[in-house]
């Protein structure tokens, strides 16, 4: 499981999912709260359905369920979600 690979996929689905520019996503700092890049409730549950995808292609064994991203998570907390 390549780490950098997997956290550089997630920030760009961060920034893609409320179309955001992602073509440098990995500048995106993990102290950014979701809320500051236009994140809200319908948002999250969209990041939450894309983090389990990349959990089960990377068989990382983490289940993200609804409610555990809300718009004051921040970046890492994302990636801790399917990683740590």
């Amino acid at each position: 499981m390549d780490i950098i690979f997997i956290s550089n996929q997630i920030k760009f689905d961060i920034l893609n999912i409320p179309g955001l520019p992602a073509a440098q996503s990995y500048n995106l700092l993990g102290t950014t709260p979701l809320h500051s890049v236009g994140y809200d409730e319908d948002l999250c549950r969209k990041l939450e359905h894309k983090l389990q995808v990349i959990a089960n292609e990377y068989n990382t064994g983490k289940v993200i369920l609804n409610g555990h991203v809300s718009k004051d998570t921040t970046v890492y907390q994302c990636i801790k979600l399917v990683i740590f």
